[in-house]
C-alpha cells in the first residue's frame, strides 16, 4: 500500500510541474555546479592590456591559476586537460571554469581623468571584483612564499587587519609571460582618490610560479613560470565585441573617474549599509508586516505550503466576484521558488556577501480598496542584486553622476553596484489586456514620452512607459525598458554591461536589455541550458500590470509552443494553454548617432510599454519599503494591522458546489492550510459513488479514514480536526489527504501547525 501511496503523490506532484510547463531558469549558483559545454582551449590574449579578463596556464596547459574551491579567499593550482584541442578545466564544471578566470586592471583604472595608464596591473578575480591578489604576509613585508585573495575596496575592507594588494607587472609575451610581483600597496584612508599608497619595503624580486604543488613566489626570475596568459572571452564571452550589438557605434571606453558612493540625504554620509543591517532582514521590515503572513516568509518547505494555501484562498475570493488570477497558481509559486533561491555567488557588489540571500522574502496579500474591490499581489522584498558577476568596469559608457556642471566628460560615472531594500508589487489579478497603447493612462505616473514632451500623437510601445522601473527578473532584479530617458535604446549608447544590466546615479542594478540573447555564454538571467527537455521557454521575470515574462524562443528549440506564433508590437502572445504573456526577442533595428547610422540587433528583454491594463492597479511603480507607512499602500504589502480577513469566502464558495455536479471526480484544496487545530477538505463526485478520504502522516502510515457509502453526486465537504484512529492529538508537520473510489484517487497535501 505505502509503495502506491508514494507512487500517487509522486504522480501527482510531476503532473502539477509539466502539465503547464511552467520553469524558473538555474541560479547561478546552480549555473556553477552544471557540467562546462565542450569546447576548445583558449588561445592566448593579442596583446597584455587594461580591462582583459584571462586564464593564466602553465605552459603545457596542466595548470591553471584558480580560487580554491572551498576557500574563496585562497589560491590554488587546478589541473587542466586538453584533449584533441578541447579543454577540461579542473572537474569540468562551470564553478572551475570561472574560478580560474581572472581581470587584469592597470592600477590607475579608477583615475584615469588624470593619470594615465602604467602597464602595472592589480590581479582581480572574476568571481571577486572587490577582491585583488596580495602576498599571504603581515603589512610592511619585504617578501611573501605564497599567495592569498584579500579585500581592496568592499564596504568591509574596514574589518580586515591586512589591507593591502599587489601590482604586477608581465615580462614577455601573452604566449610565454612571466609575472612580477613589482610591488605592494597599504591601505590609507586619508588619501582621496586612490586610498592606497606604496609600500617601500616591498622586495621587487618576487615572481610567480605555478605547478602541480600550488602557486608560490619565487625570487629569481629563471625559477619562475612561464606562463599562456589566455584569453577568458574563448570559453565564456564576457567583454565587449567590436561593433557589439550592445555597443553598435563602438563607443570607446570612457577614462571619466569612477563615481563617489551615493549619499543619504538624511545623514550627509555615505548611503552603502552592510548587508546585515539591510532593513529586509531586521525589524524595520519584521515588525511592518502583519502577523497573518508570517508563515509565509522565508523559503522553508512550510513557507511554500503556506503560499500555496494564500494563493488557493484568494483564488476563491476573487471568484466571488466573478474574477480570477491572471494565471495558475502554479506560475506564482514556481516563480517565487526562483526568486528565493538565488544567492550571492560573487562579491561583485560593494555590499554583498557571499553565499548569502539576494531576495529575503515573496508572499501573497489580498487586500481590498475602500470600495471593496480585491487587490492581490505578490510582494517581493528584494536586495535587487545579481548572484554572478556584472563586469561593470568593462561597461563603454556608463552614465554620468551628475554632480558636476560641464556635460558628460566633466561628470565621474557608475562602474560601482550597491544591494539595496525594494518592495516590489506583482499584481495577480487579471485586469485585462488594452485594445489600444493610451487605453493605461500614465498621466499621474509621468512617462519617458511625457517627459520628454513627447505629443500625444507620437506615443508609441517605446515611449509610453515607465521612466524607470517596470518589472522584476527572476533573480530579484528590477527591469527598466530597453529605452533610456534620451529615447533611444540603452544598448545603442553603449551603457549597459554584457549581462544587459547597468547602474544609475543611485548605483542600483536594473535591466535594459538580454544579455542571454546577446552572447549565450551560459551565465545569464537566463540560459539555453534551461530550455532543455522542455516544450516552452522558461519563466524569467513578471512586468508591473501582472503579464508574465518568458525567455526568447530558440531556433535550436523550434518545436516548442508558441514558435511559430508571432509576437505583437508590444512583445507578447497567446498561444495554446497559455493566455497572453510577453517574451524576450530580437528585433532588427538601425540607430543614428551624431552622423552614424549603424544596423544592428535589438535583444530586448522587455520592451517598454504596458500590454496589461494598469489604470485600476495601486501603488503600481512605488518600490520602496515606505509602502508600509503609506495608508494608502500599507494594506496591499501586508502592513501591521492592515489585514481584515474574509472569512465568508470558502463558505460562500462550499454553498454555491453544493449546487454543482463536477464533469469528473475531483478533489479540492484543504482549508485553510496550513492549520491548526482543524481543517476542511472538499471533494466532488461525478456521480453517486463510495469514497473514502484518507490520511497519511509523512511516512506513508494511515492514520486516518472517513467511509462514505453511496454518496450523491456532487461536492462534499468533511472536518478533519487533527486527530488520529484513537482521537488523540497528531504532531505537526506535512500530512496527504487522498481520495479513493472503485476509478479514480488523488493526493493532495497539508501542513498541521502546533
Amino acid at each position: 500500500m505505502f509503495k502506491i501511496f508514494f507512487y500517487f503523490i509522486a504522480i501527482f506532484f510531476t503532473s502539477i510541474s509539466y502539465a503547464q510547463n511552467i520553469y524558473g531558469p538555474k541560479s547561478f549558483a546552480e549555473i556553477l555546479s552544471t557540467n562546462f559545454p565542450s569546447k576548445n582551449k583558449p588561445d592566448p590574449i593579442s596583446s597584455i592590456q587594461n580591462l582583459e579578463h584571462v586564464i593564466f596556464f602553465d605552459q603545457s596547459m596542466s595548470y591553471y591559476l584558480s580560487l580554491g574551491e572551498n576557500n574563496s579567499l585562497s589560491l590554488e593550482s587546478a589541473p587542466a586537460v586538453v584533449s584533441n584541442e578541447t579543454i577540461k578545466m579542473g572537474d569540468g564544471n562551470y564553478s572551475d571554469v570561472m574560478r580560474g578566470i581572472f581581470q587584469i586592471l592597470d592600477r590607475n583604472t579608477s583615475i584615469l581623468s588624470s593619470e594615465s595608464l602604467t602597464g602595472e596591473y592589480v590581479i582581480h578575480p572574476e568571481l571577486m571584483s572587490y577582491y585583488a591578489l596580495d602576498a599571504d604576509a603581515a603589512s610592511g613585508s619585504a617578501s611573501a612564499s605564497t599567495i592569498t585573495v584579500r579585500d581592496k575596496s568592499s564596504y568591509y575592507l574596514s574589518s580586515n587587519s591586512v589591507k593591502s594588494h599587489l601590482v604586477f607587472k608581465f615580462s614577455g609575451t601573452p604566449s610565454a609571460a612571466t609575472i612580477q610581483a613589482i610591488s605592494r600597496y597599504d591601505y590609507n584612508s586619508a588619501l582621496s582618490d586612490y586610498p592606497y599608497e606604496k609600500n617601500s619595503n616591498w622586495s621587487a624580486d618576487q615572481y610567480l610560479k605555478l605547478d602541480a604543488n600550488g602557486v608560490t613566489f619565487v625570487s629569481n626570475s629563471n625559477d619562475a613560470t612561464s606562463f599562456i596568459i589566455a584569453d577568458a572571452n574563448d570559453l565564456i564571452q564576457i567583454s565587449f565585441t567590436e561593433n557589439s550589438d550592445f555597443n553598435p557605434h563602438n563607443t570607446p571606453w570612457q577614462t571619466n573617474s569612477f563615481a563617489d558612493w551615493p549619499i543619504n540625504p538624511k545623514t550627509n554620509e555615505p548611503s552603502p549599509w552592510a548587508y546585515k543591517d539591510s532593513q529586509l532582514k531586521t525589524n524595520v521590515f519584521y515588525d511592518e508586516v502583519d502577523d497573518f503572513y508570517t508563515s509565509q516568509l522565508g523559503d522553508s518547505e512550510s513557507s511554500h505550503l503556506a503560499a500555496d494555501s494564500a494563493l488557493q484562498k484568494i483564488i476563491l475570493s476573487l471568484s466571488k466576484k466573478n474574477e480570477s488570477l491572471r494565471y495558475s497558481k502554479e506560475a506564482y509559486l514556481t516563480f517565487r521558488k526562483s526568486l528565493l533561491k538565488n544567492r550571492f555567488g560573487a562579491m561583485d557588489m560593494y555590499n554583498s556577501v557571499l553565499g548569502e540571500k539576494t531576495v529575503e522574502n515573496v508572499y501573497f496579500t489580498n487586500a481590498a480598496d475602500d470600495k471593496g474591490a480585491f487587490h492581490p499581489f505578490m510582494v517581493i522584498a528584494t536586495h535587487n542584486a545579481h548572484s554572478g558577476p556584472q563586469h561593470l568596469v568593462n561597461v563603454p559608457r556608463p552614465p554620468g553622476d551628475g554632480q558636476s556642471a560641464g556635460g558628460y566628460e566633466n561628470q565621474k560615472i557608475t562602474r560601482n553596484a550597491v544591494i539595496e531594500a525594494k518592495l516590489v508589487k506583482i499584481p495577480l489579478k487579471d485586469y485585462g489586456l488594452i485594445d489600444k497603447l493610451t487605453d493605461n493612462d500614465l498621466s499621474s505616473y509621468s512617462s519617458l514620452a511625457i517627459d520628454a514632451n513627447v505629443p500625444e500623437s507620437e506615443w508609441n510601445v517605446d515611449n509610453h512607459t515607465s521612466i524607470a522601473s517596470l518589472g522584476i527578473a527572476a533573480d530579484g532584479v528590477v527591469i527598466y525598458p530597453v529605452t533610456n530617458n534620451t529615447l533611444v535604446y540603452s544598448i545603442t549608447a553603449g551603457e549597459v554591461t554584457t549581462t544587459g544590466s547597468h547602474v544609475g546615479r543611485g548605483m542600483g542594478f536594473h535591466y535594459h536589455a538580454d544579455g542571454h540573447s546577446l552572447t549565450g555564454n551560459g551565465i545569464n538571467l537566463y540560459n539555453l541550458d534551461d530550455y532543455t527537455g522542455s516544450t516552452h521557454p522558461p519563466l524569467i521575470g513578471f512586468i508591473f500590470d501582472g503579464v508574465a515574462l518568458f525567455g526568447k524562443h530558440e531556433s535550436s528549440f523550434n518545436d516548442h509552443d508558441g514558435y511559430s506564433n508571432d509576437l505583437d508590437e508590444y512583445g507578447g502572445h497567446s498561444h495554446d494553454k497559455y493566455s497572453y504573456h510577453y517574451h524576450a526577442f530580437e528585433k532588427d533595428t538601425t540607430s543614428d548617432q551624431k552622423g552614424s547610422t549603424v544596423n544592428y540587433t535589438a535583444h530586448i528583454l522587455f520592451r517598454a510599454a504596458f500590454k496589461g491594463l494598469i489604470n485600476d492597479v495601486p501603488g503600481l511603480f512605488d518600490l520602496n519599503s515606505s509602502q508600509f507607512k503609506s495608508d494608502e499602500l500599507k494594506r496591499y504589502v501586508g502592513a501591521n494591522g492592515t489585514v481584515v480577513e474574509d472569512t465568508s469566502d470558502v463558505l460562500a464558495i462550499h454553498d454555491e458546489l453544493n449546487t454543482l455536479v463536477p464533469l469528473k471526480h475531483t478533489l479540492l484544496d484543504n482549508y485553510p492550510n496550513p492549520f491548526n487545530p482543524s481543517t476542511s477538505i472538499t471533494f466532488g463526485l461525478s456521480k453517486s459513488a463510495t469514497a473514502s478520504i484518507v490520511i497519511y502522516n509523512l511516512m506513508g502510515q494511515k492514520i486516518k479514514s472517513f467511509n462514505f457509502q453511496d454518496m450523491s453526486a456532487g461536492y462534499h465537504t468533511l472536518n478533519w480536526n487533527g486527530t488520529n484512529f484513537n482521537n488523540q492529538p497528531v504532531s505537526a508537520g506535512i500530512y496527504f489527504y487522498q481520495i479513493q473510489t472503485r476509478d479514480f484517487m488523488k493526493t493532495k497535501r497539508m501542513v498541521l501547525l502546533k
